[in-house]
C-alpha cells in the first residue's frame, strides 16, 4: 500500500472540489470507463447557448477517459490505457493506478505525483 498521509490532511483536486462525484466501469471485455466532476459546477445561463467561459468552466470541473485495461495483482496496480478522454494528451498514454481495497470494501487508488504530492481515489461498489 502507498504511504501518504492521513485522510484528514488530504486536500480536494481544485477543480473537482471536495465532494467530487464519478464513476468507475470496468467490464469483462477488458475495457474501462472513468468519469469524474464537480457537483457544484455552474449551470450555463442557456444551455441551448453556453459562452465560451461557461464551456471552460464545465470542463475544468470534469474528467473522463475510457480504454483498455489489465490488473496486476502481484504489484497490485491496475493499468489503463486511455483511447478517449476529456483530455487530447491522456489519449495513448498508460496510466498506473496503485491500488488496495479498503476495509469497507472501497477501490481506494492512490500514490504520488512526479512533483512528490500525494493523489488518492476512492470508489464505493454500487449494488
Amino acid at each position: 500500500m502507498q504511504e501518504g498521509p492521513s485522510p484528514d490532511k488530504l486536500q480536494p483536486v481544485p477543480d473537482l472540489g471536495a465532494n467530487a462525484r464519478g464513476f468507475l466501469i470496468y467490464t469483462p471485455s477488458g475495457h474501462m470507463c472513468a468519469q469524474l466532476m464537480n457537483p457544484e459546477r455552474t449551470r450555463w445561463a442557456d444551455a441551448a447557448k453556453p459562452t465560451d467561459a461557461e464551456r471552460a468552466a464545465a470542463m475544468r470541473g470534469f474528467a473522463s477517459y475510457c480504454g483498455r485495461f489489465e490488473v496486476s495483482e502481484a504489484d497490485q496496480v491496475m493499468i489503463h490505457y486511455p483511447e478517449t478522454a476529456w483530455n487530447p494528451n491522456y489519449v495513448g498514454t498508460v496510466q498506473k493506478r496503485p491500488y488496495h481495497f479498503a476495509s469497507d470494501d472501497r477501490l481506494v487508488y492512490s500514490g504520488r505525483n512526479e512533483d512528490g504530492t500525494f493523489w488518492r481515489v476512492e470508489w464505493e461498489r454500487l449494488p
